[in-house]
């Protein structure tokens, strides 16, 4: 879940806990040199979620999708 939003700055944890994951600042213009790796329980559903939360699809294989942020973050998302 969302654990902070502020200043151009978010960060994201596990419902278990654990590291938080944070990002902000300015969108980038240049090539990505973050992906974001996300392991999907059904990836089907939880690509219609981010789809729905502003992502959009980038390309796709068998057993995973590049899926892209509203600023043209990639996220990567695999078939447990």
């Amino acid at each position: 879940p969302l654990v902070w939003d502020q200043d151009d700055e978010t960060a994201i944890r596990a419902d278990e806990g654990g590291v938080f994951v944070t990002f902000g600042g300015p969108p980038r213009h240049a090539r990505n040199r973050l992906r974001l790796g996300l392991a999907a329980d059904d990836l089907h559903n939880d690509v219609d979620r981010l789809v729905g939360l502003g992502a959009t699809r980038v390309s796709e294989a068998e057993g995973h999708l590049v899926l892209a942020d509203p600023d043209g973050n990639e996220l990567i998302l695999q078939d447990r």
